[in-house]
């Protein structure tokens, strides 16, 4: 079986809110930075939907300053409305002017925050934020703000400490139960994520962007119908919410529903041309269809979008590694690598590429790479013990394979291969309880009944049959490789190996299988 895509989580977050001359005048925005921790890249783009400031000549007589010059009037303006670097500049310049105090200077600070945060340049937001709450250490909305920038350079504690000081000055502030939604659900807590997502929702049940954040949560915790309707509430609230789509694409392709996933990244692209995510979701349904020329394509448009998308860099690592392209797979996987050490997908594909050329001591490298990064990485867990296996240290691969299915008690796959292990270790077959806690009605529970004597081989490979022709050709690549073990335990070499052959040609190039197959091959003395 191939590693599963990731999806960056789609971050649907309420935005920086803005301040207007002397006024906490929150402009109504919706801030869609998505990427789930791409650290040490650029992150996903900003978009703000923006209410112009209202009464600009009220707010200054309000303030008291009715006879302020055209100049700082307009500069005013263009802090609290512009955008960029123009809005730097006019924010800086009504800063030097020396007309604001106290709380009345906090807002070109807040505003300016915003601007630096839209560029990117969280560094400049904080220290503006900070600076805005020494002045009022009472503005919520700074806090939140510079819970939004924290969050963007990962400090997610910090963020959530900011949040945490927005809410308790202001309990019906609907953004900072958002944002610290959306840092938890950074930090991998997504119950607690789900919970204050609630209630955002609660606050204001037409909050699109909440929906968004509590899908990503389902999703994140593979609850996928509950995501999908989260979506779909938010797409009904703003069918123009881009990320609304992208996040029911991803949910579609953890259900493997790759066509509904392809048509709500159709409608993403559609919305925006230039919203990286939405390629590199689509490529990744292509990847599951077996289209690996289109998502190579998809993924090619994500990376020329946004240079330092590690996501993109694994997914079509993931497309050569399929079509057998294995040096530029080594080479994506490496870029995404470095663009983000701390992601731990491309360590695991460059560990199975690694094992295809039967170099088990990096493969065991990079599984450990993983592990260090995600220690309840079944996935990586499971194929260190496999490489532990063919490289003859079994004692290192029962540990494993036992820790992966501990880890990951309902994986069909991690229960197999443990009782692969086991039986080498000449240990007593656990697969009768580990198979009570998998989901026998699918595939490969075939598999598991066959190892444990209940179904033949030859009703294996008919049950592998689909109309998904890549599908089957997965399924099938799997009967022949167990089929063989079974074999290889009965002492049928002869026909082990014919099977293992069968493995070795034709299964997919990046299945966990493929590399099975050459080992055992190997350790038969046999050709593949």
């Amino acid at each position: 079986m191939a590693s599963a895509h990731a999806h960056p989580i789609e971050r649907a977050r309420g935005g920086d809110a803005a301040r207007s001359l002397g006024q906490a005048m929150q402009k109504d925005q919706m801030c869609g930075i998505v990427g789930r921790r791409r650290k040490g890249g650029a992150r996903g783009a900003i978009m703000r939907f923006s209410t112009v400031a209202v009464g600009l000549a009220a707010t200054f007589a309000a303030a008291g300053f009715l006879l302020a010059p055209p100049a700082a009037a307009d500069d005013a303006s263009a802090c609290a409305n512009g955008a960029g670097d123009e809005q730097i500049a006019a924010c800086t310049r009504s800063i030097n002017s020396g007309k604001w105090r106290g709380h009345d200077l906090a807002w070109a600070y807040v505003d300016r925050g915003k601007a630096y945060n839209e560029k990117g340049d969280n560094v400049h937001a904080v220290a503006d934020y900070d600076v805005a709450i020494r002045l009022d250490p009472k503005d919520a909305i700074a806090y939140n703000n510079r819970g939004n920038a924290l969050d963007d350079l990962n400090e997610y504690d910090r963020a959530i400490a900011d949040y945490d000081v927005a809410i308790r000055l202001d309990p019906k502030y609907v953004y900072p139960h958002n944002g610290r939604g959306n840092a938890y659900n950074d930090k991998g807590q997504h119950d607690r994520a789900i919970a204050d997502f609630d209630e955002a929702i609660r606050l204001d049940p037409k909050y699109a962007n909440a929906y968004v954040g509590r899908g990503n949560a389902y999703k994140e915790l593979n609850d996928f119908d509950r995501a999908l309707a989260d979506y779909s509430e938010a797409i009904r609230l703003n069918p123009k919410l881009v990320n609304g789509y992208n996040g029911r694409g991803n949910a579609y392709y953890g259900k493997g529903q790759y066509d509904l996933a392809l048509a709500d990244y159709n409608d993403a692209i559609r919305l925006n041309p230039k919203y990286a995510y939405a390629y590199n979701g689509r490529g990744n349904a292509y990847y599951g269809k077996g289209d690996y020329d289109r998502a190579v394509a998809d993924y090619n448009e994500a990376i020329r979008l946004d240079p330092n998308y590690a996501y993109a860099f694994n997914g079509r690592a993931n497309a050569y590694g399929d079509k057998g392209d294995y040096d530029h797979a080594i080479a994506d996987y490496g870029e995404s690598i470095r663009l983000d050490p701390n992601y731990a997908s491309p360590y695991s594909g460059r560990g199975s590429l690694d094992r295809v050329k039967g170099d088990y001591d990096r493969a065991i490298a990079d599984y450990d790479a993983a592990i260090r990064i995600d220690p309840k990485n079944g996935y990586a867990i499971r194929n260190r013990g496999v490489s532990y296996l063919y490289s003859g240290n079994l004692a290192k691969a029962l540990a494993d394979v036992t820790q992966a299915s501990a880890v990951a008690p309902k994986n069909a796959y991690s229960a197999i291969w443990l009782d692969i292990v086991a039986q080498r270790n000449n240990l007593q077959s656990p697969l009768a309880q580990a198979s009570a806690q998998v989901d026998m009605t699918v595939w490969p529970a075939p598999v598991i009944r066959m190892l444990m004597g209940q179904m033949t081989p030859a009703a294996v490979l008919a049950a592998a049959d689909d109309p998904d022709p890549n599908k089957k050709k997965g399924q099938v690549c799997e009967a022949d490789f167990y089929s063989g073990e079974l074999a290889l335990r009965m002492g049928a070499k002869d026909d082990a190996t014919r099977l293992f052959r069968l493995a070795a040609s034709d299964c997919p190039k990046l299945y966990d299988e493929l590399s099975a197959a050459f080992a055992e091959l190997k350790a038969l003395g046999a050709t593949p």
